[in-house]
């Protein structure tokens, strides 16, 4: 039986809609399922989930309305907010909102009151804000926690010596937390070399996703390919290489047969009118709800998934949930990215940004094979490999594995050396 686990994680879903926050109720449904005892502490509410059953413990209605109030752009509430939040961050020259600084405070003191002697906590950021409560508990009485980062922070713009506050942040992590956890082995480089952290403690999970019973199978007999890109349209990834793949795919008579959908969570009208000039013929849906996302990933015959030169070191949660329902995926993306490997270990498709016609031709072959049964059948037995590596049963064992880890190594149980879990660097 693994230690108990606190989790702090600012952004969890339903709470929050981000990538972020589904990755993290994947995650802790994940563990709920497989027994662990859990509390855990986000944006509005405090949850328990055990044996599988979630229970809200706490709702934050200040927390709620605050945020709420922050986010608007005109009325009455807003003005007080912004009126309330300067002079707050005047008078006592604050690095953090008032909306901020409420929250941290709040859970701060239920952090406190709670944790015992048998907990680890986890941290899950971004935001950053979710090792703040955590901090200023662990300076009046040190526990063991982990902390768990899905993406770079502010990678682009870092410099130790001119850190910012969420580089700042992560940084105060470097002699006190046990371990640290990323989705992908390039990414656990990066930050170890960036923070100087032990990379002994620095361990891969891969992005959690939940099971899925009926895993894609194609009806050869099936004459329309339906296509589908979900998520925030990265300016940086969809280039002036795939847009012209895209106008010259839809120019050939195998085109016809093809059905473009675009599911929009961030976007500008730049945006749209690339997609449209793109793919005239295309389908394009706004904001849908997580639900009937979902509805439309078990619809699709492929799933595009699309790399920006930046990202080459993430693994991204829209690749994991299409590999989840076991959907081909065709990757738009470059050599050696994490994205590569995965979807290379997975059987299905990777087209490269910078080679010319790379992904007009391979997106030629991945329609031209997509009724091929031998095609298929080595597709169905290669997606294993992936699958066992991002399975729930693989996800709670190396949580486990990693939390007791650092139980042992804070306590220091052993006269010997603590050692690390091994085999956690994959992908």
């Amino acid at each position: 039986m693994t230690n108990p686990i606190i989790v702090v994680a600012y952004a969890v879903h339903p709470d929050q809609k981000s990538s972020e926050a589904i990755v993290n109720k994947n995650w802790l449904d994940i563990l709920s399922k497989k027994g662990s005892v859990l509390y855990v502490i986000s944006a509005f509410n405090n949850y328990s989930f055990k044996a599988g059953v979630i229970k809200r413990i706490k709702k934050h209605k200040t927390n709620a309305l605050l945020y709420k109030t922050s986010k608007q752009n005109k009325g009455l509430g807003s003005l007080a907010y912004k009126v309330l939040n300067t002079l707050y961050k005047m008078v006592f020259r604050s690095n953090y909102t008032f909306l901020e600084t409420v929250w941290v405070k709040k859970q701060a003191k239920i952090l406190n009151d709670i944790i015992t002697q048998e907990d680890v906590v986890w941290s899950r950021i971004l935001p950053t804000l979710s090792i703040v409560p955590i901090l200023n508990v662990y300076n009046k009485r040190p526990f063991p926690f982990i902390v768990n980062v899905n993406d770079p922070i502010n990678a682009s713009g870092f410099n130790m010596n001119n850190l910012d506050r969420d580089q700042r942040l992560f940084f105060q992590t470097k002699d006190i937390a046990q371990a640290w956890t990323f989705p992908s082995s390039k990414l656990a480089d990066r930050m170890a070399i960036n923070y100087n952290l032990d990379r002994q403690r620095c361990f891969v999970i891969p992005h959690a996703m939940r099971k899925v019973e009926n895993l894609y199978k194609r009806n050869i007999e099936k004459i329309t390919v339906n296509f589908l890109y979900t998520g925030t349209f990265y300016k940086s990834a969809f280039t002036d290489e795939f847009k012209n793949s895209l106008i010259a795919f839809n120019k050939l008579d195998c085109a016809k047969v093809v059905n473009f959908t675009f599911v929009l969570s961030q976007f500008d009208d730049e945006s749209v009118t690339w997609l449209k000039e793109s793919i005239p013929n295309g389908t394009l849906k706004f904001k849908l709800e997580r639900e009937e996302v979902l509805e439309l990933v078990k619809k699709a015959d492929c799933m595009f998934v699309v790399d920006s030169i930046l990202h080459s070191e993430l693994l991204k949660g829209k690749l994991v949930e299409a590999l989840s329902f076991g959907v081909p995926v065709f990757a738009v993306t470059y050599q050696d990215s994490i994205m590569d490997k995965v979807v290379k270990t997975y059987g299905s498709v990777s087209a490269y940004q910078n080679i010319e016609d790379d992904i007009f031709n391979k997106m030629k072959l991945f329609v031209a094979n997509i009724n091929n049964e031998d095609w298929l059948s080595t597709f169905y037995n290669q997606r294993t490999n992936a699958l066992d590596k991002i399975s729930e049963d693989y996800i709670a064992d190396a949580t486990n594995l990693i939390t007791t880890f650092a139980y042992q190594r804070f306590y220091k149980e052993q006269q010997e050396t603590i050692q690390a879990p091994k085999q956690l660097n994959w992908p």
